[in-house]
């Protein structure tokens, strides 16, 4: 089929909801005949997810809705063929994220009309699939039904008519930068990110003098409403909205609003160390600030003041007023704003990546930028801000020869392949792994030690992926194995495993270890285990001096409890 030989009709409406719920049932019917329980509870979950970001993509896409049908069949596919465990929930993720980048990608660049009822038409289910990609852990949530359809369908569609708002006066392409770059803070829609977004668009519809008393009086109460809910946060909100109504006002206020907020929260000697390492956000999520438009200075030195001294109650979320205010207030040439849309775009991407299913990852922002091989901090802040000036100072150079769209196509395929190169070089080379995939050795009392030869190769560092049975009421700290390392003439070095900070139980998420109080390190993977996440953990071991060794030994640590058991997934020596 091609566009010609369908037209868009009440039964094509139909259709787009036929497709994801025949690639949900065929996932399901998959999963009711699957042997392996652990196994057949991830397929039903991964259709789950797979359904519920598909149903958003099919009214995104337009028809015939070829990327439906694809993503569809790709994501059933992987359900089908690929084994359990995090591989197959990487593949179906990654398929998930894009077919709804592709969709969205093809929806912007078709162009027309952006009307009110076009904009929400693509804000909403954009907004809604992004929201299950970012928080699909909720659909394992035990709480009860109404809040889990509150945080997957109430706050990002409410979030995405605040978008379309911002919208109006300041374009698309700035309003989904200032939608994206809330979302990836929490990530996704939570109550502190939506709240934001209603400020800024409250602060808007002040800015339209055509409006009447009554859709102002609410615009009033949409702006203060963040400051109900939150005081400190709520602040920094309504002065962030204030600034697209009268930017030098809300500038004034800023100045008494952050000295404030710095003394109240930020009071203590380490608490000041919180303000530039906040500030940093806004040049690492928003990098065309290093080139601001003259007129827009008051409005981006509003939200530098509260970026940097707003509490980030109750999370990193409570930055995203600021960083959306900054985000509509960028400079509108193309030599900026292009290579500002592949950044964002990227940042999203890798951190619905980080923070879907199996990765989970407690910090996704920070692990999503952590790709790039460096960590979050000023150094990274500053490659991202030179790259940028490269990018935009070549783009500006080329805009005297080509046209539009020429000109924006080739700067945005330039930004993307520096996205692309960096993160080639980003991620660590491969070191030599000492165990089957997916084949865990387990060192339990009957089986107290294992080992395996190096042929003598030089070793820097050793990364163990491991976790525990039965040691949920350890005390952090508590020895659990030790790792021996022998080299050509006899010499040993060791590395003692210890719960709670290398290693933690398998089952920490499951509720009634939860409320035990059980201490466990960040997962690295996660995995479907009946209705809670189960995981797995990584540490690193880097040697004092490399050398070259023949054989690794690994036993349990003297006095472990008898039915405490490790669980050995991965063993991986690096040179």
């Amino acid at each position: 089929m091609n566009e010609r030989s369908v037209i868009s009709s009440p039964w094509s409406e139909i259709l787009r909801l036929l497709v994801p719920l025949a690639a949900l049932a065929a996932m399901a019917s998959f999963a009711g005949r699957e042997i392996d329980p652990s196994g057949a509870a991830e397929s039903a979950y991964l259709a789950m997810l797979a359904a519920a970001v598909l149903l958003p993509v099919g009214f995104l896409a337009a028809w015939p809705a070829l990327e439906l049908g694809l993503g569809s069949a790709l994501a059933t596919a992987a359900v089908w063929a690929l084994p359990p465990g995090p591989g197959r929930g990487s593949a179906v993720v990654l398929v998930l994220i894009a077919t709804l980048a592709v969709t969205a990608g093809r929806r912007l660049l078709r162009g027309g009309k952006e009307g009110w009822f076009e904009t929400v038409s693509i804000l909403v289910p954009l907004a809604l699939g992004a929201q299950i990609l970012l928080r699909g852990e909720l659909l394992f949530d035990p709480t009860p039904a109404p809040r889990t359809l509150v945080a997957l369908i109430a706050l990002p569609v409410a979030g995405a008519v605040a978008a379309a708002l911002l919208a109006r006066r300041h374009g698309l392409p700035f309003a989904l930068i200032a939608g994206a770059t809330a979302v990836v803070l929490a990530p996704g829609f939570n109550v502190a990110s939506t709240l934001a977004l209603i400020a800024l668009a409250a602060g808007d519809l002040l800015a339209r003098e055509e409006l009447g008393w009554a859709p102002k009086a609410a615009a009033w109460i949409a702006l203060l409403a963040p400051i109900a809910w939150e005081p400190g946060p709520g602040i920094a909100a309504a002065v962030c909205g204030l600034a697209l109504w009268r930017p030098r006002i809300a500038l004034a206020l800023a100045v008494p609003a952050a000295a404030g907020l710095a003394w109240h929260f930020h009071g203590s000697l380490s608490g000041w160390d919180e303000i530039p390492r906040q500030l940093l956000w806004l040049p690492l999520l928003l990098p065309a600030v290093v080139v601001p438009e003259r007129g827009r200075i008051a409005t981006l030195l509003t939200a530098a003041l509260m970026a940097a001294t707003v509490p980030q109650i109750p999370d990193l979320s409570a930055l995203a007023a600021p960083l959306a205010l900054a985000a509509v207030a960028l400079r509108r040439s193309g030599a900026s704003s292009v290579p500002q849309r592949v950044w964002t775009g990227a940042v999203l991407a890798g951190t619905a990546l980080t923070a879907s299913y199996p990765w989970l990852r407690e910090e996704p922002l920070a692990a999503a930028l952590a790709l790039l091989g460096v960590p979050p901090g000023p150094l990274l802040a500053v490659w991202i801000g030179a790259l940028f000036l490269a990018i935009a100072a070549l783009g500006v150079w080329m805009g005297r020869g080509w046209g539009e769209p020429l000109r924006s196509n080739r700067l945005a395929g330039l930004a993307a392949a520096c996205v692309a190169l960096a993160l080639l070089l980003g991620v660590p080379a491969p070191g030599t792994e000492l165990l089957a995939p997916e084949t865990p050795v387990v060192l339990d009392a009957a089986n107290p030690s294992w080992e395996t030869g190096i042929l003598g190769q030089p070793v820097r560092s050793v990364v163990v992926e491991s976790n525990l049975a039965n040691g949920a009421g350890l005390a952090p700290g508590t020895p659990v194995a030790v790792v021996h390392l022998r080299n050509l003439a006899g010499r040993t070095v060791r590395w003692t495993l210890r719960a709670g900070e290398d290693t933690g139980e398998w089952a920490a998420r499951r509720t009634d270890v939860a409320e035990a109080g059980a201490q466990a390190p960040p997962a690295w993977v996660s995995w479907v285990a009946g209705d809670f996440f189960a995981q797995r953990y990584r540490c690193r071991w880097q040697l004092a001096s490399p050398d070259s060794f023949v054989q690794v030994r690994i036993e349990r640590a003297p006095g472990a409890p008898p039915d405490l058991a490790l669980a050995l997934y991965q063993l991986e020596v690096r040179r």
